[in-house]
């Protein structure tokens, strides 16, 4: 959903996705990269189940929503009525205006959870409390950096 957000142009809509296909494309290089560190380096290491679960369990969360995404592209291109249908859908203002209002909720809550949550694992750990303060000033400097590339692109 966020790289339909991100790259949808209504001027432009074949392009659109022809962005997407490589960032998906992309996706799916970093999914194989997860899936190589799980066959090559995770059986001759003494890493926790956990952290083994970990790799095996984003490597296939990423590969899969990256092929799906490939797929769905793919099948715009190749496929104009299904590509005008979409374009129509994506474009239309009451879905583009639903998709920005979901992600500034998605966003607060997201900052909000992350804030509660370093107050309660500061006493338990303070690696964690550094983690999550951090997604919040990455959350905070990336808004920042929109906004100024919107103000400029807009």
């Amino acid at each position: 959903m966020l790289i339909k957000a991100l790259f949808t142009d209504s001027k432009n809509y074949e392009r659109s996705l022809k962005l997407r296909r490589l960032w998906a494309i992309g996706m799916l290089c970093i999914g194989l990269v997860g899936f190589a560190c799980y066959v090559l380096l995770v059986p001759s290491s003494d890493l926790s189940d956990y952290v083994q679960g970990f790799y095996l369990g984003a490597a296939s969360g990423i590969t899969a929503g990256a092929l799906f995404l490939l797929v769905r592209t793919q099948y715009l291109l190749t496929h104009p009525r299904a590509q005008r249908q979409a374009k129509i859908k994506e474009t239309d203002e009451q879905e583009m205006q639903i998709a920005r209002t979901s992600a500034q909720i998605a966003g607060a809550l997201t900052i909000f959870a992350a804030a509660v949550a370093s107050f309660i694992v500061l006493p338990l750990s303070r690696e964690a409390c550094y983690a999550l303060t951090s997604v919040i000033a990455c959350y905070i400097f990336s808004a920042l950096l929109s906004s100024l590339w919107l103000s400029k692109k807009l």
